[in-house]
């Protein structure tokens, strides 16, 4: 094999790994989290569910981010959900068992923070119980 052809088998090995070091990452906000008003919200890497409600698929559009705050975008085509919005912004302080999770209906909205159609609290849940 030439050298030319070394290192492309090299990158493409490097970009495997690297793709897959990042697919195997899990995000701060994935996991059980509850509230003051005796909700459940699950989130995972591919969905968000409230509750017993249906399961809602998302993508992660951050951009940007120190870690402090991801904005996600709803990708179900049902225009009715349960976070009365297409857009999640969820954020950290400076506890990583606590987060916010505001909601917009739209994606300048969200980028600007402004407009929120809701607001809420949460408190991760221990898993152990």
């Amino acid at each position: 094999m030439s050298a030319g052809g070394l290192r492309l088998l090299f990158a493409v090995f490097l970009l495997a790994a690297f793709t897959g070091a990042v697919a195997n990452d899990e995000e701060a906000y994935f996991g059980e989290w509850s509230n003051d008003h005796g909700d459940a919200l699950r989130i995972t890497a591919e969905t968000i569910q409230l509750n017993d409600d249906k399961s809602i698929p998302y993508d992660d559009i951050t951009e940007d981010s120190d870690g402090s705050f991801y904005l996600l975008q709803i990708t179900s085509p049902d225009e009715s959900n349960s976070f009365d919005g297409k857009y999640i912004r969820i954020t950290f302080g400076s506890d990583a068992d606590r987060l916010t999770l505001i909601t917009y209906r739209t994606h300048a909205d969200a980028l600007n923070q402004r407009n929120e159609s809701s607001r809420s609290e949460w408190v991760a849940t221990d898993e152990e119980d």
